[in-house]
């Protein structure tokens, strides 16, 4: 899972494995670090990882702006 973003503090990421988006769990929950002027990249290594919806909560940030520029996940679709 990647994701680029800048002036991001604090990320959670949420999962369900529901047909519908609902019933999501906490899967990460992480404080991340800040680069001044820089695109930042965080990549989260989820082995055995299953998931029908994942849901990103920004929880802080270092301004009153942030931006999110790639969230790429890549896995195997399977019919549920």
């Amino acid at each position: 899972l990647l994701f680029k973003y800048i002036l991001v503090r604090s990320l959670r990421i949420e999962k369900s494995l529901s047909k519908d988006p609902v019933a999501f769990e906490v899967c990460i929950e992480k404080d991340l670090q800040y680069i001044e002027g820089a695109l930042q990249t965080e990549e989260f290594s989820l082995p055995e990882f299953q998931a029908t919806y994942l849901r990103f909560i920004i929880k802080s940030a270092f301004d009153h702006f942030v931006s999110v520029h790639t969230v790429m996940a890549e896995g195997v679709a399977e019919n549920i």
